[in-house]
This record gives structure tokens, C-alpha cells and sequence, in this order.
């Protein structure tokens, strides 16, 4: 009877040691349990395409409107999964988020009383930072350690610094702006609508989870942000964010 008792302790004992999976046992004869909670660390590149229709004023005149940028950024901070059983886990994550955007439109045509035509564009430099929230859910694919996941980022934005120059771009015979020293571009007085204060933004994520040790696994993934809402108060800025990046874990 207390071999049947032991054998039965050992197949329960198994079946919580694969729980996500891996083989986290020290021996057949001391087996241990797989946490379910992990905690870590997260991180990952950020190639962002902005999308929209920015108008750019100086001193009440409209210079026309921003329509495609891009940017590179990065993501970092803290996350968590808890695995509701070997397939299935519950995502968390919170992080600070910085997304640069770089964004340029050509000025009107100006036309010279000797038949020259000056020819300007507008660059505008963005740089926003974001602390964001990520709930979310990642499932095992084929009963392997590929996984698909999806979440939710709800940000708050933190800080905006922007920078608008005029630079000429044509006719090189033109004299440069009188700027002091006397340059082919300047810094024009120009903004654009306020940004929002909340940030919205589905993901969804591929990855590979990777045991490195006893109760560890790190997970490479890539994924892609999808834009539902406008960065911008009054104009049409939205961003697509294609991700590639690692998190780190260790059960609790």
C-alpha cells in the first residue's frame, strides 16, 4: 500500500515539475516543485513609423503638415507571468518606454524676381517618453516552447521636448539665413498640436522560452505595436511599433 502511496506522490510530483514545461529537477528521487510566478527583467528595440497629418504653424501661419516619420527607440523594465498551467500564462509588465520621431515637409516654392527658386523644408525632432503598464496573456503553440502572446500597454506620458528647423535644400546660390553666425537652416518658431497624456497600444508577441538554469528561463521574442489612438490632442499622429527584444526570469 505505501508503494502505491509513494508512486502516486511521484506522478503528481512530475506533472508539477513540467508545468511550464522544462525539467527543473534536481533527481528522479528528489523531485521538486516548478514555481508558477516568475519575476524579471525585460528590454527591446523599437523601430517606429509615425503616421498622420501634424499641421506645423509659425507665428499663426500654417507651413504645412507633417505626414510619415520614423525613430528609433527602446523599452525597458519589469515583468512577470504566472502560469495558470502548462500552456496558458498571465502576463504583467511595467516599463519606461522612450520613443524618438523625426518628421520633414518641403515648404512652399519661393520664386525670385530673377527667375532663382528658394527652396526650404521643415524638420521636426520629437523625443516623448512614456511609463506604461502591459497586461496581457501568452499560450504555448503545438505543446513546445514557442508562444504566442498578446497585451495592452497603457501609458502616461512623462516627458516632450521637440525641436522645428527651416533648412534650405535648393538653390545654392542663395545667401544663408541671417542667423548669427549666418547658417543654411535656423530654428523656426513653430509648433504643432499638444500631445495626449494617455497612450494606448495592443501588442502582439512571438517568442522562444529558454531554460538557463533552475527555475529560470529567458524568453527572445519579437513583436508589433498596433496604433489605436492618437498621440496628438488636435491633429492625427498615430505609431506603429515593430519590436525585437528578451525578457529574464526567475520563479518565485
Amino acid at each position: 500500500m505505501k508503494k502505491i502511496i509513494y508512486i502516486l506522490i511521484f506522478i503528481i510530483s512530475c506533472s508539477i515539475i513540467y508545468a511550464q514545461g522544462f525539467d527543473w529537477q534536481f533527481s528522479a528521487r528528489m523531485p521538486s516543485d516548478s514555481p508558477v510566478l516568475f519575476i524579471g527583467l525585460t528590454g527591446e528595440f523599437n523601430h517606429l513609423v509615425h503616421n498622420g497629418s501634424l499641421d506645423l504653424e509659425e507665428d499663426t501661419c500654417h507651413c504645412g503638415a507633417y505626414k510619415t516619420g520614423l525613430g528609433e527607440g527602446y523599452t525597458a523594465g519589469i515583468a512577470g507571468e504566472y502560469w495558470l498551467d502548462g500552456l496558458t500564462a498571465i502576463t504583467f509588465s511595467v516599463l519606461y518606454n522612450y520613443s524618438p520621431g523625426k518628421f520633414t515637409v518641403k515648404a512652399e516654392p519661393l520664386f525670385h524676381k530673377n527667375g532663382g527658386v528658394l527652396l526650404t523644408e521643415f524638420e521636426y525632432t520629437s523625443k516623448i517618453s512614456y511609463i506604461l503598464i502591459e497586461p496581457g496573456i501568452k499560450y504555448r503553440l503545438f505543446d513546445s516552447h514557442l508562444n504566442i502572446g498578446a497585451g495592452i500597454q497603457f501609458g502616461f506620458l512623462l516627458a516632450n521636448s521637440s525641436v522645428h528647423k527651416e533648412k534650405i535644400i535648393g538653390d545654392e546660390n542663395e545667401p544663408p539665413f541671417p542667423t548669427n553666425p549666418p547658417s543654411s537652416e535656423r530654428i523656426v518658431n513653430g509648433k504643432i498640436s499638444e500631445l495626449n497624456n494617455i497612450f494606448l497600444q495592443p501588442k502582439i508577441r512571438i517568442g522562444y522560452d529558454l531554460t538557463y538554469g533552475l527555475g529560470r528561463y529567458a524568453t527572445p521574442n519579437i513583436s508589433i505595436g498596433l496604433p489605436i489612438l492618437n498621440l496628438a490632442k488636435s491633429s492625427e499622429w498615430k505609431r506603429w511599433t515593430f519590436s525585437a527584444g528578451i525578457a529574464i526570469y526567475w520563479g518565485m
